[in-house]
């Protein structure tokens, strides 16, 4: 394990826990870091450029281990805070180094941190893994800006975009209010094949599960959240995803046995005066490995021979759709065109029953044009 890169967590975190809560269920770097071998999360705290850099990490832990453990059977380790480096470069370098050595443990990092920069560097961990995969970004805007500057807010996505050795199949964003964004970006994205659905498509909130289940890696943002539920943002806003909506996007995250990472970002610790938020990422964090720890060992872990398969027939003989549903989790997926050599795990979209119901009433549903128009 990449100990040089790894702070053990302070004492205040290392003290006794009451039983059955978190703190009391989950292996924790004491200063000599937790053998990763059959785990299956890994809590990392990723610095901040400020005279606290662990602050946020810490505070989240403070609320997480105080809650009480579910009915699970999954196991949990924290490895501790990310060392400061010298600069952003640093910190970058670290995420990806780290990221891939946990990746190969075939446990699920799970990053949490200020800023929102890092993440290209669990992106960045895939690539050198030479894997290919799918992106769910979740953001009230989208980071699509000058990709030529050093990583930051505004252009994530866009250095995520152009990185080489090109290794995203997809990239979906969800929850981007269209006030804060402007049209040229949107038509941009549009020509990207980019999927971009705004916050009032995740009404109801359960629309939002099969863009979510098709990520490998998922980057929720602060910034998504309302501001009276989410306090410690950089930029306060009234309207965003609610606390309740922002735990079930994590459920979902979890429950999908595709998802390889996850990264919780842009928590500006300054601004959370009563803990409020800190509470709010722990119960999403909660709701994380509840989701884990309900994995059905759904596809792409079973070959679609596994599932129940439906045909629909198009009419005026254009030919026709196949769709799977799962008879242990009811989830649902549609078969698209796929590519020689491709990676039987994208030729499987996820959908949902309505798109079923919409391919019975004769029309094709918007998820699979959304691919073809793509070129997969």
């Amino acid at each position: 394990m990449g100990t040089q890169w790894l702070e053990p967590l302070p004492a205040e975190l290392l003290e006794a826990w009451p039983h059955e809560t978190l703190g009391n269920s989950i292996a924790m770097n004491h200063g000599d870091v937790p053998d990763l071998r059959g785990m299956q999360i890994a809590l990392i705290g990723v610095p901040g450029q400020h005279a606290s850099p662990h602050e946020v990490a810490n505070s989240i832990r403070r609320s997480l281990f105080s809650l009480y453990w579910g009915p699970w059977e999954v196991k949990v380790t924290d490895l501790g805070n990310l060392r400061p480096g010298r600069d952003r470069v640093d910190t970058l370098v670290a995420v990806e180094e780290l990221a891939a050595e946990v990746l190969q443990y075939g446990c699920i990092p799970v990053f949490l941190g200020a800023g929102s920069d890092w993440p290209l560097g669990v992106y960045r961990a895939f690539v050198k893994l030479e894997r290919t995969i799918s992106a769910c970004m979740i953001n009230n805007r989208i980071s699509l800006g000058d990709d030529s500057i050093m990583p930051d807010h505004s252009n994530l996505l866009a250095q995520m975009l152009t990185l080489k050795p090109f290794r995203l199949f997809h990239l979906s964003h969800l929850a981007h209010q269209s006030y804060l964004v402007p049209q040229s970006l949107l038509d941009l994205a549009e020509k990207m094949h980019l999927e971009v659905h705004r916050i009032g498509e995740l009404q109801p909130i359960q629309r939002s599960e099969p863009w979510v289940r098709d990520a490998d890696l998922v980057v929720i943002h602060n910034a998504a959240v309302r501001a009276s539920d989410a306090p410690a943002q950089r930029d306060s806003n009234p309207n965003g995803l609610t606390g309740e909506a922002f735990c079930t996007l994590l459920r979902y995250a979890g429950f999908s046995d595709k998802l390889h990472a996850l990264c919780m970002t842009d928590f500006v610790s300054s601004r959370d005066l009563d803990g409020q938020n800190a509470n709010l990422w722990a119960q999403g964090l909660w709701y994380f490995i509840d989701g884990v720890a309900g994995r059905v060992s759904d596809f792409p872990l079973r070959s679609k021979e596994d599932y129940v398969r439906f045909t629909v027939l198009l009419p005026n003989d254009e030919g026709e759709l196949l769709f799977y549903k799962s008879p242990w989790s009811q989830r649902w997926w549609i078969e698209v065109p796929s590519n020689p050599g491709q990676d039987a795990r994208h030729s499987l979209i996820p959908c949902s029953a309505e798109d079923y119901a919409t391919a019975q009433n004769g029309d094709i549903p918007a998820v699979w044009w959304r691919v073809v128009r793509r070129g997969v």
